[in-house]
């Protein structure tokens, strides 16, 4: 635990780079929510036909990745022998203490 009330350099990076990445994701929202925003950002965007390939596209459109489905094996089925039962009953000695004697009331020191 940190005991001194200044972030080091590591953490004001970390954090720089946690509100860049934060204002990332909103800047790409309100660019492709907006398609006048869009426009603003470069002339040649079409936001009706979206053939073009820029970052605020692919943003608005979401990640779709071509994978095929993965062909699952079936599980194998093993065999085992039940193992013998080692007692037929269970012999319970009462503890020699209550309490252990590390774990006992406190003492009136």
């Amino acid at each position: 635990m940190k005991t001194d009330r200044h972030p080091s350099r590591a953490d004001w990076l970390r954090r720089i780079v946690a509100a860049g990445g934060a204002a990332l994701v909103l800047a790409l929202s309100v660019f492709a929510a907006s398609p006048v925003a869009h426009n603003w950002l470069h002339a040649d965007s079409d936001h009706a036909t979206r053939e073009h390939g820029c970052a605020v596209v692919l943003f608005a459109d979401g990640v779709s990745l071509p994978l095929d489905p993965m062909a699952v094996p079936l599980p194998i089925e093993a065999t085992r022998e039940l193992s013998p039962s080692t007692a037929a009953e269970v012999f319970l000695i009462s503890p020699r203490y209550l309490r252990q004697p590390e774990r006992g009331p406190p003492s009136d020191c």
